[in-house]
């Protein structure tokens, strides 16, 4: 299992590694480490033909999901939807979902979760350019 590693924390931001990604194993949620207050990311590796160990879904967040290396499919409310790296899932908080690697390399992502209908700004709107 890959650890996460708090590098800097202070005056507002912090800095933390889970190393080469490429090797990245297990799972890693970044608000343990860094005490995030918005969303949830997390780094997972699912190894050659494992799944998640159960389906499930969310009672307000929805997730999307980075893959960045393997292949694997992910079974959506029953349908089966292949991905692979580059690849970028959306998933309601409603919707029950399971993911597996069907490719003989390890399958790596990022999940971001968030509290849908939550998002009232974005880059655009919210940036503040500074002179």
């Amino acid at each position: 299992m890959s650890e996460t590693v708090l590098l800097k924390s202070t005056n507002g931001y912090s800095i933390a590694t889970v190393g080469e990604l490429s090797a990245f194993e297990g799972k890693a949620f970044v608000k343990d480490i860094m005490g995030t207050t918005a969303i949830e990311l997390s780094f997972g590796s699912l190894a050659p033909h494992e799944s998640v160990p159960f389906f499930h879904h969310h009672q307000q967040n929805e997730e999307v999901y980075v893959i960045l290396s393997g292949k694997g499919t992910f079974t959506l409310n029953g349908q089966e939807e292949e991905v692979t790296p580059g690849c970028i899932v959306r998933v309601a908080p409603e919707v029950s979902r399971n993911t597996l690697c069907t490719g003989d390399t390890p399958l790596v992502y990022i999940c971001i979760q968030g509290k849908a209908n939550s998002l009232e700004q974005y880059t655009m709107t919210d940036g503040v350019v500074e002179q």
